[in-house]
């Protein structure tokens, strides 16, 4: 995960909080449960979905 902070790499199992302005790269295939505040997670599905078009 790339952010304002430097990089960082995580591994199977870890928990983790990205805040705003991270850039995410999978090395590998991977699957990943996340959990997110549900107002706020809306916000970010529809700012995507407007810069998709």
């Amino acid at each position: 995960m790339r952010t304002a902070s430097g990089e960082k790499i995580y591994e199977a199992g870890q928990a983790y909080y990205w805040g705003p302005g991270h850039a995410p790269e999978a090395l590998e295939d991977v699957d990943v449960v996340e959990f997110s505040p549900t107002v706020e997670f809306n916000e970010v599905v529809d700012h995507i979905k407007a810069q998709m078009g």
